[in-house]
């Protein structure tokens, strides 16, 4: 179980040393972070076997965050404990649907811990070392059975039917004289009306999907499945956007206002 290592994932410095603790006493090697923003960079840089994520944290939270690696989890054998020290202000459904590999209230026995965190780095340890079960052995098939020859057979009897119609060709309408066929251009968003223009966010750790719904000349409105600070930095790329604006290259902006709106959040952002 050696060289195991155990990502912790907090907001409250004061959990993250009691878990490092904790993770040491088991001779596992602990790596923190202090947002799910910074697991994510974590998780994409570095072998993670374990991650001890709490659920409820700003900006990115726990639910959020166990999105990604879930992604992550389709090439990568991470396990996840969620953490969280208050079971009534969680969201049982959604931690039904994200299926973390176990669920700890903070208030837990110490030694219940170090179990469970062993149970799951020793789970991970054997699915990467089970051997792969060899092919079944397909039964014999019998050789297929020599087709009957049948009587050829008869060519259809030809009738007479009458030649079809001709049917006219269709005259295209000629243009009036004098006038100039106008080449039909793509239209282009104005400024200010109501949008939904995909784009994505690209600073971020993994690409975020999000939808524009008005442009201004001051800045962004999008809607995003994702809460986002204020003053936080965005780098977002929809080419058409930026048509629209006149800017080249990606829109820099910056999170002015972060507001839920039913399960999605919408952001304005002003240029940066």
């Amino acid at each position: 179980m050696s060289g195991k290592t155990i990502l912790i994932v907090d907001d409250a410095v004061e959990t993250r040393l009691f878990l490092k603790g904790i993770v040491n006493s088991l001779a596992f090697t602990p790596v923190e972070a202090k947002s799910g923003i910074d697991a994510l960079k974590i998780l994409g840089d570095q072998k993670i076997d374990l991650v001890i994520l709490d659920v409820l944290m700003p900006n990115l939270d726990g639910y959020q965050t166990l999105e990604f690696i879930n992604q992550l989890k389709k090439t990568q054998n991470i396990k996840v404990i969620f953490f969280s020290g208050k079971k009534g202000e969680l969201d049982q459904t959604k931690i039904n649907e994200l299926k973390p590999d176990d669920f700890i209230h903070k208030t837990v026995d110490i030694q219940v811990l170090k179990t469970k965190i062993k149970k799951l780095i020793n789970a991970e340890e054997s699915q990467a070392t089970k051997p792969m079960a060899p092919p079944a052995m397909q039964p014999p098939q019998a050789a297929p059975k020599q087709a009957t020859p049948s009587a050829a057979p008869q060519p259809p009897i030809a009738t007479s039917k009458p030649p079809p119609t001709a049917v006219p060709p269709a005259v295209a309408a000629k243009p009036a004289a004098g006038a100039a066929a106008k080449p039909i251009s793509p239209q282009t968003p104005a400024t200010g009306a109501k949008l939904e223009l995909n784009a994505t966010i690209t600073n971020m750790p993994i690409v975020l999907d999000i939808i524009i719904t008005q442009l201004t000349p001051s800045g962004i409105v999008f809607q995003s499945k994702f809460q986002f600070k204020e003053g936080a930095q965005l780098s977002i790329n929809c080419p058409q956007a930026a048509t629209t604006l006149k800017k080249a290259g990606e829109l820099q902006t910056k999170v002015q206002k972060c507001v839920q709106d039913g399960e999605n959040y919408i952001v304005n952002t002003s240029f940066a």
